[in-house]
């Protein structure tokens, strides 16, 4: 209760401005950060608006990188000269020193490494070896064809067999055709791909062939699976959050195909690099489909073809779109994003609205 009071207290003085930052009753005055924490969980220990952590943590820019957080930091709760709350950080030397293990091998290094905004474990497959490619981009892709010993399957150290690829030397990775990603109007947006293997290509005059050598398997590749250089792997657990302001789109399917949708589940939005940026924040909200007013109220998705068509120059009743979790974007490509939801009320379904957190 004392700790009630003294916050009720603190923003019955604080700035219209500030009000927006709503600190939770529950949040500690004092948290040691552990490993294995993300920043979206201490945020969200703190804030009802998990996304407005910049606003909390805008005091320690005396830090060399101050949005890198690290497992052994203490971060206290303060209100500061203005009346704002902020979130002060005490980091002690040992915190960044680097962890020396001696083995058979000889002597290892381990830096220490800040804490992921997101559930890195969840979402670093996705991140490192999935990738949307336009149907066009897709077809111009270099097909595995098969190896000399007339194999259909192929793993590590295997020599296979494939159309010309031009540019010999540079890494290659065989991809997987997936699922399909239509927008909300059903056009085709991309094909999902997925990371193979790991490929070279060797030197060879072969005609219209090239010889490949598969270096290592994340799952046997087939004939027919496709050839693209390999995209650079991205190890930055770290991500800036944006709420997202004017955006509005759809989430337009899972990225593994799910029908239902919740938390930790990684979705595909229909907006990309001109929309969002990775580390944009959405409220997910549910919109039910409009009331056809009369004497008995029909739902318009229930009526014929005649009623529907007529309903979109009556007066129907929208329904709200009710909010129902959030998301946060970690891929962006050229149309469409990846995300994590990263709370979720009740099931998320294609054709979710993403908006204003």
């Amino acid at each position: 209760m004392a700790k009630w009071l003294r916050w009720l207290i603190m923003l019955a003085v604080m700035p219209l401005s500030v009000l927006a930052i709503q600190i939770k009753d529950t949040a500690p005055d004092v948290y040691i950060v552990k490993k294995g924490d993300t920043l979206w969980d201490i945020s969200s220990m703190y804030l009802e608006k998990p996304w407005q952590w910049p606003e909390l943590w805008r005091n320690n820019t005396f830090l060399t990188n101050p949005h890198l957080i690290y497992p052994g930091d203490e971060l206290r709760l303060r209100v500061n000269e203005q009346g704002e709350p902020e979130l002060e950080i005490v980091r002690e030397p040992e915190v960044l020193k680097p962890l020396v293990k001696l083995s058979p091998q000889g002597r290892k290094v381990f830096k220490p490494e800040p804490i992921a905004t997101i559930p890195w474990s969840v979402i670093e497959s996705f991140v490192n070896n999935d990738f949307l490619l336009s149907d066009e981009e897709f077809q111009a892709l270099p097909i595995v064809l098969g190896d000399p010993d007339g194999g259909i399957r192929f793993a590590s150290g295997d020599l296979i067999i494939s159309d010309k690829i031009d540019s010999a030397g540079n890494d290659y990775v065989i991809v997987r055709k997936q699922n399909q990603l239509m927008d909300m109007d059903d056009e085709l947006l991309g094909w999902q791909v997925r990371n193979v293997a790991d490929v070279e290509v060797i030197p060879a005059d072969t005609g219209s062939t090239s010889v490949v050598k598969v270096k290592a398997s994340n799952f046997e590749a087939n004939r027919g699976d496709r050839i693209m250089p390999a995209p650079p792997m991205h190890t930055d657990k770290v991500l800036g959050l944006v709420p997202a302001n004017q955006q509005r789109g759809h989430v337009i399917g899972s990225v593994e195909n799910h029908t239902l949708m919740g938390k930790y589940d990684v979705v595909a939005l229909d907006m990309g690099s001109s929309d969002v940026v990775p580390g944009t924040v959405f409220g997910i909200y549910k919109q039910g489909p409009a009331i056809k007013r009369d004497d008995k109220p029909q739902y318009v998705d229930d009526g014929n073809k005649t009623d529907k068509l007529i309903s979109t120059i009556t007066s129907d009743t929208e329904q709200p779109a009710l909010k129902i979790g959030e998301v946060v974007v970690f891929k962006v490509f050229d149309n469409s994003s990846y995300a994590l939801i990263i709370k979720a009320n009740q099931s998320v379904k294609r054709g979710a609205i993403v908006a204003k957190p």
